[in-house]
């Protein structure tokens, strides 16, 4: 069904229409004319606002990521560094679950040697470790080590959220536990390889807890 709209921001229509086509199909599969026919809007819209369908999916991308960073830096409630972290998970599972579509479209996507949009996603997955580490109160500049581990943990809480939308085997609960042990794991041995990668006293208290 198409989206119809009184409103002049026919862009929006378009990012609204792609975004629901992109997170359906493989982006080979989804045609410029079915978008714009989707959103309700002339065909020569796509080209005037975004250049091409690399440029209108790149758009999509950019509004999922902006969403993402927005979610993850809305305030917390939690009288421990625990609470803070289960709680952040908790809501950012919640926020996925919400937006099945977009997050597939995100993590499925077709265009990851694409230079833009790798730049994209690395920056994306990177916003959302350096704001987990801020939630537990870590700071100063990461090490490679640390870096390392926290893109690889985020691409791994990636994997547990496509497994439980897509196969609804494991619970919230389960998610939120294996992720935030996960994470305590991986900062622990960061700092056993690379003793010069220090933290916060009550932080290492927290991760040897």
């Amino acid at each position: 069904m198409a989206v119809t709209s009184s409103s002049p921001d026919r862009s929006r229509l378009l990012v609204a229409a792609a975004r629901e086509l992109f997170g359906s199909r493989s982006y080979e599969s989804v045609t410029t004319t079915e978008i714009a026919r989707e959103a309700g809007v002339a065909y020569g819209l796509i080209a005037h606002h975004f250049g091409n369908k690399r440029g209108l999916y790149l758009a999509v991308m950019n509004e999922i990521r902006d969403e993402l960073a927005h979610e993850q830096d809305s305030p917390l409630a939690g009288d421990s560094l625990d609470e803070l972290l289960h709680n952040a998970l908790r809501r950012h599972i919640e926020y996925i679950e919400a937006h099945q579509t977009g997050f597939r479209a995100l993590l499925r996507g077709d265009l990851g040697a694409d230079p833009d949009m790798q730049k994209m996603f690395d920056e994306l997955r990177w916003g959302g470790a350096s704001r987990i580490l801020a939630r537990i109160g870590a700071s100063g500049d990461p090490s490679a080590e640390l870096r390392a581990a926290m893109m690889a943990w985020v691409a791994m809480f990636d994997e547990l959220m496509l497994d439980r939308i897509e196969n609804r085997s494991i619970s919230v609960e389960v998610v939120t536990v294996l992720a935030a042990n996960a994470l305590k794991t991986a900062l622990r041995t960061v700092i056993e390889i690379d003793p010069s990668t220090r933290f916060e006293p009550q932080v290492e208290e927290f991760l040897r807890g």
